[in-house]
């Protein structure tokens, strides 16, 4: 079990909350039968990503994974639009997230009881979908493990995977595909509207994403910030590069999740950040 600090969790309970997150997500929340997750992003109305959710179906209602930086301006913004539907929107603030894998399962998953004020040991279990990661929503447990070795690790993995948690300057700045969201399953292109729904299709079926997600490792100890630029080289052509997250390796090296116009059937050869060269591994 490993203390995830850098995410938090929203709870929407009522007869409407499925419909209510189907209408303002990217995602067929709709189809997901109980126990069952699913990717989804939040867009404002030009398509930009406004966070990366992982909603989770539960048979007392739905939670929702979410990056603690953004948790809170993300549950006001999707607030102003519950209007009369009968849902309730409350963040989890007395609540950890940690993750572990499957076949570890920490026991049965508590009831629901609304206003926390002592969380339960288990509120959720929610699946990553395709793989063996499972995040835990309830009280923080001693046992737990809050080394920031072990979170590292476990970041650098979801980073691999694409699974990119967004924080408050890289929020409305990129459209799905460019961030490779569509890849997760967060994107249904067949549903219904939800906000940004007609450019993120548009931009989908007419096949003009010009930026695209790249994942750079180096050995080199370096760490940029969310929406620094860098130089990457390939084929002999030199491309802009806005960094999107950064994680680190074992080896004291990096791995960073960036967005770039390069093609991406075209090799990185080495990146340039703050004048220096660093090769890749």
């Amino acid at each position: 079990m490993i203390a995830l600090t850098y995410l938090s969790a929203i709870r929407f309970s009522g007869a409407d909350a499925g419909s209510f997150l189907h209408n303002q997500l990217s995602a067929d929340v709709l189809a997901l039968a109980p126990d069952e997750s699913v990717f989804a992003c939040y867009c404002e109305p030009r398509g930009r990503v406004l966070a990366l959710l992982l909603v989770h179906r539960s048979h007392a209602g739905y939670y929702a994974i979410v990056s603690r930086s953004l948790v809170a301006s993300i549950a006001k913004r999707l607030m102003i639009y519950v209007l009369r539907a009968k849902v309730n929107i409350e963040v989890l603030d007395g609540c950890a997230v940690t993750g572990f894998q499957a076949g570890a399962e920490p026991g049965p998953v508590a009831p629901t009881t609304e206003g926390l004020q002592t969380p339960p040991a288990h509120l959720a279990v929610v699946a990553v979908p395709d793989s063996d990661d499972r995040l835990l929503v309830g009280a923080a447990d001693a046992s737990v493990d809050t080394s920031a070795a072990r979170q590292a690790a476990w970041k650098l993995a979801q980073l691999k995977r694409g699974i990119v948690w967004l924080c408050p300057a890289t929020s409305g700045e990129f459209l799905p595909q460019m961030l490779g969201y569509e890849a997760l399953g967060a994107v249904n292109f067949r549903k219904g509207c939800y906000p940004g729904q007609e450019i993120v299709a548009r931009t989908h079926y007419l096949g003009k994403v010009k930026r695209h997600p790249r994942l750079l490792c180096t050995t080199a100890a370096i760490g940029p910030k969310p929406l620094d630029k860098i130089q990457i080289t390939g084929a002999g052509q030199s491309y802009d590069a806005v960094i999107t997250d950064c994680g680190h390796r074992q080896d004291g090296g990096s791995c960073m999740h960036v967005v770039t116009r390069m093609d991406p059937d075209l090799a990185v050869e080495q990146i340039e950040y703050q004048g220096q060269i660093i090769p890749l591994v």
